[in-house]
């Protein structure tokens, strides 16, 4: 339910006197998303008729803050552990670039007060908007404030994970003050502190983001395994048979029309049909809501251009470690992962139940990455080749180390997982990826297309 999959989660360190919003999916994009997904009209009223009363960010931050600490009005920091708002990026881009290093710059960062030109257009993204909301609510509790933000990089050599730190600087001697400003950490490190302090975090799980030289040599190492797998010396990972009888054993399919940005019309010169396999539902016998992952595949397929378009997914596996906050075994991740899990198999179920020839598969794209390690490196690439592109993009092989880096990203190691499980039906091919973006000017919408050309 798009509804109940609103969230907000935010980690608290009461000692000094900090909140760190960790990931957000407000209520009102919710709803409003599956208004979309739906192709129903709606007005502001029917928003609110469907929102729970608390429902925005700087709402749930004064009631968490409220809730642990013991004065409330010693809240002093706010950090946005990672932005991902495409408009707040290009803000920050943009500023990064006017300071001295002329691009992204690690922690202290730069600093703004609100009466500056960089300050106030900060504060008019999401993340802005929310700390202003809570100002203005809570005056009487908190007082006058005199915040400045801090921007930085956690890796400004590849220009990617921005991060805010909001500083409410009491404007009195009398206010709450901290007694030293904290330096902004990894998930992974302010896990261990509260967990060495008997703090515990709404929620606290560290996913490493993929570097350039890691993708290189992981990509290299799954570009070995593609050829052992074409020369019959490699039968690794899954190689899950699936039909449309199998449905019946707790997988939702649902048949949908979706359109694709125009550009992907560009590439493909048609509009595509998009099928969803959904979690697992729960039998009679097994009817724990905890069985099911909430785990999708949104996958698009356009048998007449032999093509399938990833429009979007998120893995039963990802799925259990976030619904977990990070806190399960492996043993049982196995024991609860349905077992058509993987994209890799995935995409070649749907193309098995609805092409006449599976074999023929040619094109597979990725609609909208967002993985933040594949966004990196694809902007390192657009940089090296003068800027972000519309269609047709940047082609590379996967002979090259820019094509290698790139089959290292999530959507890349299903092409990899594909070609090599399936190497028996789809026969020897010479893989390219094409990159480009949907909104070049804004520098948004990254997609990837992969052809599979038959050698």
């Amino acid at each position: 339910d798009l509804e109940r999959a609103a969230h907000h989660e935010l980690a608290y360190i009461p000692s000094f006197n900090t909140i760190i919003i960790i990931n957000v999916v407000s209520p009102t994009n919710q709803v409003q998303t599956r208004f979309k997904k739906e192709m129903q009209k709606y007005t502001q009223a029917d928003i609110l008729k469907r929102i729970p009363p608390l429902n925005r960010v700087s709402d749930v931050m004064w009631t968490v803050w409220s809730t642990v600490s013991k004065s409330p009005n010693s809240l002093r920091y706010i950090g946005i552990d990672q932005v991902t708002n495409s408009d707040t990026l290009g803000i920050m881009k943009t500023i990064f670039e006017k300071g001295e290093a002329k691009g992204p710059v690690k922690w202290p960062g730069l600093k703004f007060g609100l009466d500056t030109e960089e300050g106030q257009a900060l504060l008019a993204t999401p993340s802005g908007l929310a700390i202003a909301w809570l100002m203005i609510d809570r005056a009487g509790k908190l007082g006058k404030r005199i915040p400045t933000v801090s921007i930085y990089s956690v890796y400004p050599e590849m220009g990617g994970y921005y991060r805010m730190l909001w500083d409410l600087q009491p404007s009195s001697p009398t206010s709450a003050a901290p007694p030293a400003t904290p330096r902004p950490t990894s998930r992974s490190k302010i896990a261990a502190q509260t967990k060495r302090s008997g703090r515990r975090s709404l929620r606290v799980l560290h996913k490493r983001v993929l570097d350039y030289e890691t993708a290189k040599c992981k990509g290299k190492a799954l570009y070995n395994n593609i050829n052992a797998a074409f020369q019959g010396k490699a039968s690794l990972g899954s190689v899950y048979e699936f039909s449309a009888q199998s449905l019946e054993n707790g997988w939702r399919y649902e048949d949908e029309v979706e359109e694709l940005d125009d550009t992907w019309n560009e590439a493909l010169k048609m509009i595509s049909r998009t099928l969803r396999i959904g979690d697992r539902l729960p039998t009679e016998a097994e009817s724990l809501p905890e069985e099911r992952t909430g785990g999708f595949y949104d996958v698009a397929y356009i048998p007449s251009f032999l093509t399938i378009v990833a429009t979007d997914t998120q893995s039963p596996r990802n799925q259990l470690i976030f619904n977990s906050r990070g806190d399960i075994t492996e043993a049982e991740i196995q024991r609860r992962l349905p077992p058509l899990h993987r994209l890799s198999d995935v995409i070649w179920a749907i193309w098995n139940i609805n092409s006449r020839s599976p074999n023929d598969l040619r094109y597979i794209g990725r609609s909208n990455v967002l993985d933040e390690g594949a966004v990196a490196i694809m902007g390192r690439f657009f940089d090296d080749r003068g800027g972000i592109t519309g269609w047709p993009g940047y082609t590379y092989g996967i002979d090259t180390e820019e094509g290698q880096a790139l089959l290292a990203t999530p959507n890349g190691v299903a092409i990899a997982w594909l070609l090599i499980d399936r190497a028996g039906r789809l026969g020897r091919r010479r893989p390219k990826v094409t990159i480009w973006s949907a909104f070049p000017d804004a520098g948004k919408g990254f997609h990837m297309l992969w052809d599979l050309e038959p050698i």
